[in-house]
């Protein structure tokens, strides 16, 4: 399955392609996935950050912030019962008039939802933070109510943590929660992992995943996928990174094969075309059962140098062929959103489907990618 995959996307099963030779007479065209046109959300959603869950009921929960007249943030949950095609709001996280934001949902069973997010206080005359909380909050009914739970992680400024990312690994009754730490006064940023076995009561030390000097990482997101050789099953945990330059972003990934203990494998996925473009706040998403993964993402690569990340689009590359922690991925980038898109998510709804979501123009967008198997 993952061979016919791979050769009907138009990889090399002997290594990477460069998929702008597509056109030539090797082989025919190639068209990575049907990226649709109709907009899932309504069009009158203000709001960033937006990030889905699918219930065990099949509905979906969207997360996101929203902002109120007197500059309070408020953290929106709304729910579908239609595959995204409406939404209405069935609940409030919190709201705060500090830096409240970056929320991501997961379901630890039939109606009971976590919601991890940055709480952080701010500086009264200079608005900095000064105080640095990723804060988890539960709800028992589906979204609808919520009440405080924990703090996964808090310290005082400088270095801040941003960027919760949920999971609960196969086979082990815990939560894992990953998240973005600075270092060196923002020098750098690694991506940490604090784990709790009591639904999000209690919250581990932190254990660094990722990170290397001078690099900053951030922006995590986690997919499964299956070693086309040995059948094992892996994960695949994107993240932004400044590989060629600080404040110049590309994106790279690692993989584990034991649920999250231990990472490695790292290696590229995009780079930017043009001098100091930028490539960034990557999500992904599975594909056929395992076999592929879909990563979408910000990008000022098709911008005439404007600051990042104004000026971005959204757009995607495929991941197929995982073999001893080593990806093909596709070098050639399609747009999902255009100009003045940003923060996306991503979610499986379907075996060969995902559903992208974006910050567009201050209101949330949603388009479904379909591969063509």
């Amino acid at each position: 399955m993952a061979d016919y995959l791979l050769s009907k996307l138009g990889f090399d099963l002997g290594g990477r392609e460069d998929t702008q030779n597509n056109g030539n007479n090797d082989g025919p065209p190639v068209r990575q996935l049907h990226i649709s046109t109709e907009d899932h959300f309504p069009p009158s959603t203000q709001g960033t950050y937006p990030r889905l869950c699918q219930l065990s009921d099949g509905s979906l929960l969207k997360s996101y912030t929203t902002f109120g007249s007197d500059g309070v943030r408020v953290l929106a949950v709304s729910r579908s019962t239609d595959q995204a095609r409406s939404f209405e709001v069935v609940g409030e996280i919190t709201r705060s008039h500090g830096d409240c934001d970056n929320c991501f949902l997961l379901e630890l069973k039939p109606g009971v939802v976590l919601a991890a997010f940055r709480n952080h206080d701010l500086g009264p005359e200079d608005g900095k933070p000064t105080w640095f909380r990723i804060t988890v909050c539960r709800s028992d009914d589906g979204g609808r109510t919520w009440g405080y739970l924990s703090q996964a992680v808090e310290k005082g400024a400088p270095d801040g943590v941003w960027e919760p990312f949920m999971r609960m690994p196969v086979g082990r009754q815990e939560v894992q929660l990953y998240y973005s730490a600075e270092g060196d006064q923002g020098q750098r940023q690694d991506t940490m992992v604090v784990v709790s076995a009591d639904e999000g009561e209690k919250w581990s030390e932190s254990r660094r995943v990722t990170g290397e000097g001078g690099l900053r990482d951030g922006m995590v997101g986690i997919a499964a996928m299956r070693d086309k050789n040995t059948g094992q099953e892996g994960l695949v945990m994107v993240l932004e990174t400044t590989r060629y330059g600080p404040g110049r972003f590309s994106i790279e990934a690692v993989v584990s094969y034991d649920e999250g203990l231990s990472w490695g494998s790292r290696q590229e996925v995009y780079k930017p075309s043009g001098e100091g473009k930028n490539a960034g706040a990557p999500q992904i998403g599975s594909l056929a059962g395992g076999e592929g993964v879909v990563v979408v993402f910000m990008t000022d690569e098709d911008g005439d140098g404007g600051l990042w990340p104004a000026g971005a689009k959204i757009k995607t590359v495929l991941g197929f062929g995982l073999g001893s922690g080593s990806i093909n991925w596709s070098r050639d980038a399609d747009v999902v959103f255009e100009e003045g898109s940003s923060w996306p998510g991503i979610l499986g709804v379907g075996h060969g489907e995902v559903l992208a979501v974006c910050e567009k123009e201050t209101k949330i967008g949603g388009r479904l990618l379909t591969l063509d198997l």
